[in-house]
């Protein structure tokens, strides 16, 4: 099979993302047992595919040598917080919430080393973890919002805003398509960005 083109690389990564906003935006439907399930889902996926990889990262931690030692640390850190039992009650989901983001965003900037120093397949390995760990984030806060009080004044329309938000990521991601061109550094940067205004709407205190 032909390698794809930098070009087909980016539209690829860009419709991909476009079927992750679809799903996020029917998530903001569910239930809070169906919203529980679901995140149970998504830990599992991103745990098997980390499983998965575990040989290709070991590669690129015996090539980056002692500057991996801080991602290999937090990669089994984030394998074992996903592994943890769902959490019952509203306090719980949000502290389990923090903690995974918080563990993530570290992990990323490790992530984010190792793509600078190592080598081509260093790079490209790197990049697509960081772009699955954005995702299941993206998830995370979508799915835990459910345990907040659904029964609350304000749900309705803080529903309505996270709505409004993925559907003008959904048309920024088809103006982006028609761009293909930029440095993909660039292009994944603002993907990013996109996202972490998306589950910035999540991140509110929500009134007793």
């Amino acid at each position: 099979m032909a390698e794809k083109t930098f070009r087909e690389k980016i539209e690829d990564r860009l419709h991909s993302w476009r079927r992750e906003l679809e799903e996020l935006q029917l998530q903001l439907h569910l239930g809070r047992k169906e919203a529980q399930e679901k995140l149970e889902e998504q830990k599992g996926r991103l745990r098997a595919w980390m499983d998965d990889n575990r040989g290709r990262f070991k590669e690129i931690e015996e090539e980056a040598g002692e500057e991996a030692r801080e991602f290999q640390q937090k990669f089994n850190e984030l394998l074992e917080k996903l592994k943890r039992a769902p959490a019952e009650t509203k306090e719980a989901a949000k502290a389990q919430e923090a903690e995974l983001s918080a563990t993530m965003d570290e992990l990323k900037v490790e992530a984010e080393k190792l793509e600078e120093q190592g080598s081509e397949q260093a790079a490209g390995m790197m990049d697509d973890f960081q772009d699955r760990l954005s995702r299941f984030q993206a998830h995370l806060k979508v799915l835990t919002a459910h345990y907040r009080e659904e029964a609350a004044e304000e749900w309705q329309e803080f529903r309505e805003e996270a709505r409004e938000k993925i559907e003008k990521l959904k048309d920024k991601t088809a103006e982006w398509q028609q761009e293909a061109g930029e440095e993909w550094k660039e292009w994944r940067g603002e993907i990013n960005k996109a996202f972490g205004n998306l589950s910035s709407v999540f991140r509110r205190e929500k009134k007793s």
